[in-house]
């Protein structure tokens, strides 16, 4: 049997590996390899027992959610050359990581669908509502650890919401490139001049435009928003962490921090540039929404929820 992923090879992988390791959880999942006639064992991964006691231990409630999603999460897919594990399967899922956090809040919402009205639909990991209070959240955990954003393929569609921010936002700017796909250009975002690599740009964009669609065609007035930004700390596996990447999964964790810290003001004056657009798009009425963006780990999340 093949281990895939046993000797870590990148930063995602190390990350899983360290959190499998502190977490003491039955891994290896196995699943049937379509190319070779063989087995793959996925060490980054629960095992099969343990995934099958895992869904068994989820309430109906809250497995129907995932279910619904447009994720994937719970559901073994064909990949390029082969089987590959439900995403929610793996120790350094998103989706396990805010499940576990939020499981047991009432009221929680997984796997939200908002329509953006601009190119599609707006996938949040979790929403909570308390009165006229509404709580976003997107989850992060290996996620930060891939390829950067620089030079990513976007929707053509998205240019003119593009163009709005950078004429509303000081300090942001995108360059795009051709794409050889029809209705597709390359984008790379910046504020102040500076490329953003690890900080997914793209995606909060459209949970924004998601969000502000929402709210705004449902006239929902003095409406409060919060936007939580749940990242793994991965100071709370460090000893687990292989020594090879200790210091670059810390780094990139930092650096994650730091540019959240340093443009927040920056990611709330979108958010309000971006109601502002889809008021001004579809004549909706006009209203006003307190909106506040923060940065949480594991460790402040919860305290955040509830206090919202």
């Amino acid at each position: 049997m093949k281990n895939k992923n046993e000797n870590p090879d990148n930063l995602c992988v190390a990350l899983d590996c360290a959190i499998r390791d502190s977490e003491k959880e039955k891994y290896g999942y196995t699943s049937g390899y379509i190319v070779r006639d063989s087995d793959t064992q996925y060490s980054n991964y629960m095992s099969n027992e343990a995934w099958k006691k895992y869904l068994e231990t989820m309430p109906k409630g809250h497995r129907i959610q995932y279910e619904d999603g447009n994720g994937g999460e719970l559901k073994e897919k064909k990949g390029r050359r082969g089987i590959v594990p439900p995403k929610m399967a793996s120790f350094g899922s998103s989706s396990r990581f805010i499940y576990e956090l939020s499981k047991n809040v009432t009221g929680y919402a997984f796997e939200v669908k908002l329509d953006t009205r601009v190119g599609g639909v707006a996938n949040l990991d979790g929403f909570l509502r308390k009165g006229n209070n509404y709580v976003y959240v997107e989850a992060k955990r290996r996620e930060i650890y891939g390829s950067s954003h620089e030079n990513e393929k976007i929707k053509s569609v998205y240019i003119p919401v593009y163009e709005k921010i950078k004429n509303n936002c000081k300090g942001f700017k995108y360059e795009q490139n051709d794409c050889k796909e029809p209705d597709m250009k390359k984008i790379t975002f910046c504020i102040n001049d500076t490329p953003i690599k690890y900080f997914d740009l793209k995606q909060l964009i459209c949970h924004f435009l998601g969000i502000t669609y929402d709210i705004a065609k449902n006239n929902i007035q003095n409406a409060k928003v919060t936007f939580l930004y749940l990242i793994y700390d991965p100071n709370e596996v460090c000893e687990f962490i292989a020594p090879k990447y200790k210091e670059k999964i810390k780094d990139r964790y930092e650096s994650v921090k730091k540019f959240v810290s340093d443009n927040k003001d920056v990611i709330n004056s979108i958010f309000q540039t971006l109601l502002q657009y889809q008021k001004e798009t579809y004549n909706l009425v006009d209203l006003k929404i307190d909106f506040d963006f923060k940065m949480v780990s594991q460790k402040d999340y919860n305290k955040e929820l509830l206090s919202c």
